[in-house]
């Protein structure tokens, strides 16, 4: 069970460097986005193709940050800030053009950028109030997959498999909002117990 465990806040000390190779990675994974929705808007499927080849790509790049990262030793707060927002930005970006144009399921998108949303907000608040930050849990990485999943069934039309990948990836977005809604109230109330004189290493 070790996969599933919650890491702990992790403290900043000292500024925040965003500028190292990992992280640099982790924002070229954004850039993929554009490319990716000028292939959706092509009307043959030799582009929905490619634009699933370039996912895959972009994919891959998340797993080549991590492991640049730990065989560099630079594994750091900010990177724990930057690849999950890079997440955020590139799946959030595809949901919301086959919302628009491939009829991804509204109801999800919504719930989907409202946990997003309240997630980069929170993260705020908590780097800026406690000087903390959340890396993500494996709810969030499970979802992210699940995710992953769907959108690649949307672009390559595999309408067989929308309504079972569509049912886990909400089911999975459910969990995150439990687990991320756990850690969020726990690292609050042990900040209340202890007097708010320094971050909950628990949480």
């Amino acid at each position: 069970m070790s996969g599933l465990r919650t890491p702990a806040p992790e403290a900043v000390r000292g500024g925040l460097r965003y500028a190292t190779l990992p992280n640099l990675l982790s924002l070229m994974r954004i850039l993929f986005l554009i490319p990716i929705l000028y292939l959706l808007e092509r009307p043959d499927p030799e582009s929905d193709a490619w634009a699933f080849v370039l996912l895959v790509v972009a994919g891959l790049s998340d797993l080549l940050d991590g492991f640049v990262a730990r065989t560099l030793h630079s594994v750091s707060p900010s990177g724990k800030i930057v690849d999950p927002l890079a997440d955020k930005i590139l799946i959030g970006g595809l949901v919301l053009y086959l919302a628009w144009a491939r009829d991804f399921p509204v109801w999800l998108l919504v719930l989907l950028l409202a946990r997003d949303i309240g997630l980069i907000l929170g993260a705020a608040i908590f780097l800026r109030r406690d000087r903390v930050v959340f890396a993500a849990d494996w709810s969030g990485k499970i979802t992210t997959f699940f995710f992953l999943c769907l959108i690649v069934v949307y672009i390559l039309e595999w309408r067989a498999l929308q309504s079972p990948f569509t049912i886990a990836a909400a089911a999975a977005l459910l969990v995150s909002y439990i687990s991320y809604g756990r850690r969020a109230l726990g690292f609050v109330r042990a900040g209340a117990a202890r007097g708010d004189e320094g971050p909950a290493a628990g949480a």
